[in-house]
């Protein structure tokens, strides 16, 4: 279907779907562009969704590519897509069920009146997104498949005003369901690509900007089941506000920009009444001028098991693999706010094998940098952090564990061409954090990096400090490796 109110410009669009059911359910899909006056939205993309209630099973598959600009209200929008989406459900007892693949974005160019100087304040904003999400309750199966690539742009007439940003890559969902009781979902979030941008001037005449970029999986299974995801591609965005000076660059001089690529793989895993698994985890970037300059990043993993059956086990395990990402922010006179960082591997696993236990393990690296000024006074602030984290039941059967590495590094900078701070941090073999329970061999946590730095110019505020413990006393025992470095610098 395609909605088109007072768009003019150019819309193409190819290939097309399939859909199949039978039983009590549905399957559907779109493809649209909409517009309104002279405040401009538009949103394409293709869906597919099948659900179920009750005995049944329905499949759904579409593919094609379809782009659009066009010149409005003051405003040029581009939206596109390129790829394939697929869906399925059975059911084979009663319950109720629902999968849905989304491959698309939206861009909008919004006219908020004058300013108190008498231009024209606006704001834009846009997203795209390679996305999976469902639900089953009850004995069957559902998958979801979303892939191929998605874009929007949004350009201010007669300014420098602009927002950008695309995805690519794939994602996918399985869930399955081994009796009439069990539970399996991605929690109400999507798995997947996304990424976000905004522009604003403000009738007051304040520019700000802000970015977000991130590839995510989530997954939750009750009773008896299990399920999959996995969430691999790029996802980058930034946006320009109406004061740049020289040329636009993609990724190298927007007033907000973020980045973030790899790969997430998710398993969750019940076996008995009364068993429940949880995993998540992020590879996330984000930045904002607001007109406080701030930028943070990093992947992030966690899973999380509780057994109350005498099955055979309960498992959760989660790995963010060749994670990149980083963030920009930037304000007049070289202001600047940066961060970025790479990672081989963060992956948690949760087990255990007995009823009335529970395990718990995460990490994470998290870097963030900002910039900021009151009245005569600039100020820039810096924090890294690694962090991993396992807990499980004493006395009992279990495998709680977090593993950050091999490789691994991170850089944070913040401040003007009159004072700076910086840090970061680089991981190497034998040079790496871990939280490792097993109650069939060690208890064990590292905290070692290869390097981790501070510098500021003035010489300021530097600090770094490293924890670290195993702990097999109390219930439930712990381990935990923690490295920070901070600085804080004003002039």
């Amino acid at each position: 279907m395609i909605i088109s109110g007072f768009a003019s410009g150019a819309t193409e669009i190819t290939g097309g779907w399939n859909a199949v059911g039978g039983g009590a359910g549905s399957s559907q899909g779109d493809s649209y562009v909409s517009t309104c006056g002279s405040d401009p939205s538009i949103t394409l993309g293709i869906t597919s969704t099948s659900s179920v209630f009750g005995l049944g099973s329905f499949s759904d598959q579409r593919n094609g590519s379809m782009s659009v600009s066009l010149p409005l209200g003051g405003y040029v929008l581009r939206t596109g897509f390129d790829g394939s989406v697929n869906s399925s459900i059975s059911l084979d007892s009663g319950g109720v069920g629902s999968v849905t693949s989304y491959l698309g974005a939206t861009a909008t160019g919004m006219s908020t009146g004058h300013t108190l100087a008498g231009n024209d304040s606006y704001d834009l904003f846009g997203s795209a997104d390679i996305k999976t999400e469902g639900y089953l309750v009850g004995k069957g199966t559902a998958n979801a498949i979303a892939n191929g690539s998605s874009s929007y742009g949004v350009t201010k007439s007669g300014t420098t005003a602009e927002i950008w940003g695309q995805t690519k890559g794939r994602s996918s969902l399985e869930l399955v369901g081994l009796s009439s009781s069990s539970y399996a979902s991605t929690g109400g979030m999507s798995n997947g690509i996304h990424t976000e941008s905004r522009s604003t001037q403000t009738i007051l005449d304040e520019k700000k900007s802000s970015s977000i970029s991130r590839i995510s999986s989530y997954l939750s299974v009750v009773n008896s089941g299990h399920a999959k995801a996995i969430s691999t591609g790029v996802a980058e965005s930034g946006s320009w506000n109406s004061d740049i000076s020289d040329s636009k660059i993609k990724g190298q001089n927007e007033n907000a920009a973020s980045y973030a690529a790899g790969e997430i793989s998710g398993y969750v895993e019940a076996n008995g009444e009364g068993d429940a698994a949880d995993i998540s985890s992020v590879i996330q970037s984000s930045s904002s001028r607001d007109p406080r300059l701030y930028v943070s990043g990093g992947p992030a993993a966690y899973a999380a098991v509780t057994q109350n059956s005498s099955s055979s086990r309960t498992y959760a395990e989660v790995s963010a693999k060749n994670s990149t990402w980083s963030s920009s922010a930037r304000g007049a006179a070289s202001q600047k706010a940066l961060e970025n960082g790479t990672l081989d591997d963060l992956t948690s696993v949760a087990r255990v094998n007995q009823n009335d236990s529970n395990a718990i393990t995460f990490g994470k690296i998290l870097l963030y940098a900002d910039y900021q000024t009151w009245s005569t006074i600039k100020a820039a602030t810096g924090n890294f952090s690694l962090d991993v984290y396992a807990e499980a039941s004493k006395n009992k059967s279990y495998l709680s564990s977090t593993t950050m590495g091999i490789l691994g590094t991170g850089n944070m900078t913040s401040g003007d061409p009159s004072f700076s701070g910086e840090g970061g941090f680089m991981l190497a073999k034998n040079m790496t954090h871990y939280a490792i329970l097993d109650s069939s061999s060690t208890i064990k946590a590292s905290n070692k990096v290869g390097r981790a730095f501070i510098n500021t110019n003035p010489l300021a505020y530097e600090t770094i400090t490293q924890s670290a413990k195993a702990e097999s006393v109390a219930d439930p025992v712990r381990a935990w490796g923690r490295t920070d470095g901070a600085y804080i610098i004003s002039v």
